[in-house]
């Protein structure tokens, strides 16, 4: 875990876990989440509000206000070792069942306006639209899209209000949403809402099912929320349209998210009851047992979501699916999901629970992103309904605390000396106050967090004057000078690419050659720092991209190579262990040679005889056209790398395909 997210989660959990901390700040949320507040309460308006709340309680739970900073915040969900995310856009219609009104604290003014043709066009539907077609451009492949359909706006509330199916302008946005999906394999989840709108909901979601969920594929998931005394009876009809209709049923069972401004009555009287209702429908599912399904009649194709924070739940799921997996006994594939900033021990829990091919459990991480304004709301009701869980966090805390303990000393445990002598110290959390301190700066942050690093108030002064080295890919000089470009002096930016190999002081460095006045003394530094690591090779910009893959993808072309040749060697009956050791050290030796200056092809010709077994394997690699595969697959990097900088050439392997 980044040590950001870490610290603040300390935050969050040192609040959550003790209730007279807990009860207030749900208050102050549920304040701020009313609509049409002044500007002083007005969380997108009042600069100093809107910084707290930012960041603490939003960038803990939230993905981002901007695609930018959600972006960013998707892939460090990922690095953590998550299958992927859930990503939703924030805006949504809430009704109170106690006051009978609803509200969107985000949602755009209704108006509705008629285009030349005579058509009327719903503003808030598309509005609607744009941020949910949006929301798919920030995920990828195998990532899942929620959507709350309420956020179109009262002409569609108003039509599930009745349990009708939305405006055509509504389905036309949702069948373009599905579309998008399938072609993308990005799975949709239609989120389940208040009851006052989710018979519509419902029937909205099992018409998306019908369309999309063909041929044992899932592209639609419907919310069924537990906590609601018909959710079985529901699943019951849905299931009976599945067999019907012949598409896989997508069944994704939460306990409840409206518990606070639903119907009661409608509501389980226990908690216990929900319970019982949310394992039961789990793992009769699992089992492919529900109702008369499985048992009278055959179980339709059904694809199942468990978004829990109750670790008992999904580890006894998780368990007993690769029980019935194991023992060849009917189930149903399985994925699992927990809120962006919370549970984050159930989520690693579920990651840890490896199954018999040795794979991890589908565990994904459910954020949203949207304005402030927004994303209040959510934030306030996933709160409300997840309060005991919240409290529950006693356990989190501590954890959290020795953590975040340990990091703070690890790097003075690792040089004693280096901290004593004043050689080393370690600035977490703020990298304005960082850069202050230094003469020289390395940007050592992924590509996709560059901008808004970059970004920081006060970083551009900060580094007035100074040597940013960047070591961030895809990123030209000139691109990093434009975002730093209200700095007060020249900030000299020099752009490098080191390998993979830089771990063990083998790394091949590129070094673009920089500006023409740039101090001597920057340059001499910055090849010094890199030969620290291995070899450097000046490289024309015009290279650059070139030189990224030929530099930096390679490693792992050369590692691909070897395990074929490692695992070959065990299939004729080589130990593993042994074979490693004999490939490892014939590719050390080969690329000592060619350094001695032996060229490739001389090389070639002095390992091979007549008839011998070096010129038959050889044969065999130049009848599958390796030679010809390598160069592709180099000349595909490139294209990839020069593509990360928007600049795509003729020549390589992409065009016309």
């Amino acid at each position: 875990m980044p040590l950001p997210m870490l610290l603040r989660s300390l935050l969050v959990a040192t609040i959550s876990s003790k209730k007279w901390l807990l009860v207030p700040s749900l208050h102050l949320l549920d304040f701020f989440a009313k609509p049409d507040r002044t500007l002083v309460f007005n969380l997108d308006k009042n600069p100093v509000l809107k910084a707290i709340i930012k960041k603490s309680f939003y960038d803990q739970f939230c993905a981002g206000t901007t695609p930018v900073e959600t972006r960013t915040c998707v892939k460090a969900l990922k690095d953590l070792g998550f299958r992927g995310v859930i990503l939703t856009y924030a805006q949504e219609m809430v009704f109170d069942h106690k006051s009978g009104n609803g509200y969107s604290p985000g949602a755009a003014a209704e108006e509705i306006k008629e285009e030349a043709t005579g058509v009327k066009i719903d503003n808030v539907i598309e509005s609607w639209r744009a941020g949910t077609v949006g929301t798919i451009d920030l995920i990828e492949e195998g990532d899942i899209l929620a959507i709350k359909t309420s956020g179109a706006g009262l002409a569609v509330v108003d039509a599930f209000n009745k349990g009708d199916l939305p405006p055509q302008q509504m389905l036309d946005a949702l069948d373009e949403i599905g579309t998008k999906c399938k072609e993308r394999n990005i799975q949709i989840i239609v989120d389940a809402e208040s009851q006052h709108y989710q018979k519509g909901i419902a029937r909205a979601a099992l018409e998306m099912m019908r369309k999309f969920n063909t041929d044992g594929r899932v592209v639609v998931y419907n919310t069924y929320q537990a906590y609601l005394k018909d959710t079985q009876s529901l699943i019951a009809s849905h299931l009976a349209e599945a067999e019907k209709d012949g598409f896989t049923l997508g069944l994704k069972l939460v306990r409840g998210a409206y518990i606070a401004s639903d119907d009661r009555s409608l509501i389980h009287d226990t908690k216990q009851d929900t319970d019982d209702n949310y394992n039961g429908i789990a793992q009769g599912a699992l089992r492919q047992q529900l109702g008369e399904y499985g048992v009278s009649r055959p179980f339709p194709s059904v694809k199942l979501f468990l978004a829990s924070h109750n670790r008992e739940s999904v580890i006894s799921a998780q368990r007993l699916h690769e029980q019935r997996t194991a023992a060849g006994l009917p189930t149903v594939d399985v994925g699992f999901g927990q809120l962006h900033g919370m549970s984050d021990e159930v989520s690693f829990s579920l990651l840890a629970e490896k199954g018999s091919n040795g794979q991890s459990p589908a565990v994904f991480k459910c954020s949203t992103w949207g304005s402030m304004s927004e994303c209040i709301g959510y934030l306030l009701r996933r709160a409300v309904e997840n309060k005991d869980a919240v409290l529950r966090t006693n356990d989190e805390y501590n954890a959290l605390r020795k953590e975040a303990g340990r990091r703070m000393r690890s790097l003075g445990e690792k040089y004693p000396e280096a901290v004593k002598s004043g050689k080393l110290s370690v600035s977490k959390g703020d990298n304005v106050k960082a850069i202050k301190g230094s003469d020289i700066v390395l940007l050592g942050v992924d590509p996709s967090d560059v901008e808004a690093t970059l970004k920081q108030d006060g970083l551009s002064d900060a580094l007035s004057g100074k040597l940013l080295i960047s070591l961030a890919a895809g990123w030209t000089r000139a691109d990093i000078e434009k975002i730093l470009s209200s700095s007060k002096d020249k900030i000299w930016v020099v752009r490098t690419l080191p390998n993979i190999a830089a771990q063990v002081s083998e790394s091949l460095t590129a070094i673009e050659d920089p500006d023409k006045d740039i101090p001597k003394e920057f340059v001499e530094i910055t090849d010094a720092i890199f030969n620290q690591v291995g070899k450097t090779a000046h490289i024309d910009p015009r290279l650059m991209n070139a030189a990224t893959a030929v530099g930096g993808s390679t490693p792992a072309m050369f590692a691909v190579i070897c395990d074929a040749l490692i695992d070959a060697s065990v299939a004729v009956g080589m130990p593993r262990e042994t074979a490693q050791t004999m490939i490892y050290q014939s590719m050390k030796g080969t690329a000592a040679m060619l350094q001695s200056g032996i060229h490739p092809g001389v090389l070639k010709d002095q390992g091979t005889s007549p008839e011998g077994c070096t010129i038959g394997g050889l044969m065999v690699m130049e009848e599958a056209g390796v030679r010809g595969h390598l160069g592709k697959a180099l000349r595909e990097a490139v294209t990839i790398a020069r593509l990360m900088g928007q600049n795509p050439h003729v020549n390589d392997t992409r065009q016309g395909q």
